[in-house]
């Protein structure tokens, strides 16, 4: 019977350790990818939120002259116009949860405009990014764990 309860409690451990340290430390460590989801994989070459959907309204006629003259996107929302809203996306993993954050001083205006989700990430990519960083490391470290 100790066999069992010694597995029962390395199963324990790893609900209540492993999974949430590991996650908070992927995320810590390969924020930055999920950053480069967000930026250039659905903002700047689909236009679309953390939902998949097209960020909507589009830009105002000023706006869509000055993108073409920077030789930039017009036909969807990328928020690389001055390049310091995308810039300031910050990824942080604490024990239980990703905060995805913007620190510029205009970004309640984006917010309300687009949405809290114009800086979310899309299932798809949060998919990705696990199945990529986060399940090896995770794996990695219950086998390790195993060894003990």
């Amino acid at each position: 019977m100790q066999p069992f309860k010694n597995l029962i409690g390395f199963v324990r451990d790893i609900e209540d350790r492993l999974i949430f340290e590991t996650a908070e430390q992927v995320f810590n460590q390969f924020g930055f990818v999920i950053k480069d989801f967000i930026v250039n994989k659905q903002l700047f070459r689909e236009g679309i939120d953390g939902t998949g959907e097209r960020i909507a309204p589009g830009y105002a006629r000023t706006t869509i002259r000055l993108k073409i003259s920077k030789g930039q996107p017009a036909d969807r929302v990328t928020l690389h116009d001055s390049e310091r809203s995308v810039d300031s996306i910050t990824i942080e993993g604490t024990a239980d949860s990703l905060v995805i954050s913007s620190d510029v001083v205009y970004d309640k205006y984006i917010f309300k405009k687009y949405g809290k989700d114009v800086i979310r990430p899309t299932a798809e990519n949060l998919i990705e990014f696990i199945e990529k960083f986060y399940i090896p490391r995770l794996k990695e470290r219950v086998q390790n764990q195993l060894k003990q």
